[in-house]
Order: C-alpha cells, then sequence, then structure tokens
C-alpha cells in the first residue's frame, strides 16, 4: 500500500513524501522514526514551536499526526 507523509520541520517548513508499506503499522513506524529523524536536524523554533509528521493513505485520507512540542517555562 501507499502512504504519503506530509512533515513540518524545525522552522515551520513543510515536506512531502510517499512510500510503499505492507501496512498502517510499518507506515506508522517509520513516521515516528521521521520525526525522530526531524527533531536530529533541530528543535523547532519561533512561532511554529513543533514538528509534526502527519501520515495519509493512499487515497490521502488522513491517518494520525505525530506532534513533537517544545514549551519554554520561564523561571524568572
Amino acid at each position: 500500500m501507499k502512504f504519503f507523509y506530509r512533515v513540518v520541520g524545525a522552522k515551520g517548513e513543510l515536506a512531502e513524501t510517499s512510500r510503499e508499506f505492507d501496512g498502517v503499522q510499518a507506515a506508522k513506524a517509520e513516521a515516528r522514526h521521521a520525526l525522530t529523524e526531524t527533531a536530529a536536524g533541530g528543535l523547532p523554533e519561533t512561532p511554529v514551536h513543533m514538528l509534526s509528521v502527519e501520515l495519509f493513505d493512499e487515497n490521502r485520507l488522513p491517518i494520525t499526526e505525530l506532534r513533537l512540542i517544545l514549551e519554554e517555562i520561564s523561571k524568572e
């Protein structure tokens, strides 16, 4: 099956890609891996404060979204 990914990076930039997998669980595992790789490239910056990977099926219907949110809490 073909799955599509939309990645929102550290500066809010968008990237889209597609890959073939045997099923949804394998596609979700790859989405988690993609989020990890995106975070390794740099943490989110203002104004976005988050990284995300959206997973869509072959008809581009949404399946899930994974987010990493950076929250800074001032202690002053």
